[in-house]
């Protein structure tokens, strides 16, 4: 369960990093630049504390692949992005890769 909850916490704040980053216009804001470089790197501490209790493999993967759907959703409705249908089928095949892995277990 330990190993669940710093994983949440890695991907969030790498959530909220990557945001920051993108809103930081090419680091030419600082305020946004650096709070998203310290979210960052406290993201990374986070997925170390995980790796701890989680075999590196399924935490990667999921940390990878929530990551990846969870930035599109937030490109498409915070940045007004867009999402192609191809990108959409492709977000749906990294979560089935997550469960997948996560059943049966090491890649």
């Amino acid at each position: 369960m330990q190993a669940y909850i710093y994983l949440v916490l890695c991907i969030s704040v790498n959530l909220i990093a990557c945001t920051l980053l993108t809103a930081s216009d090419g680091l030419r804001k600082p305020l946004h630049s650096a709070a998203g470089i310290i979210l960052g790197v406290l993201s990374y501490f986070f997925f170390a504390k995980a790796s701890v209790y989680m075999n590196i493999s399924i935490a990667y993967s999921m940390f990878a692949g929530i990551g990846i759907i969870a930035s599109a959703l937030i490109s498409t409705f915070v940045f007004k992005q867009k999402l192609t249908k191809t990108g959409v089928v492709c977000a749906g095949l990294i979560a089935a890769g997550i469960v997948y892995i996560h059943m049966f277990g090491t890649i």
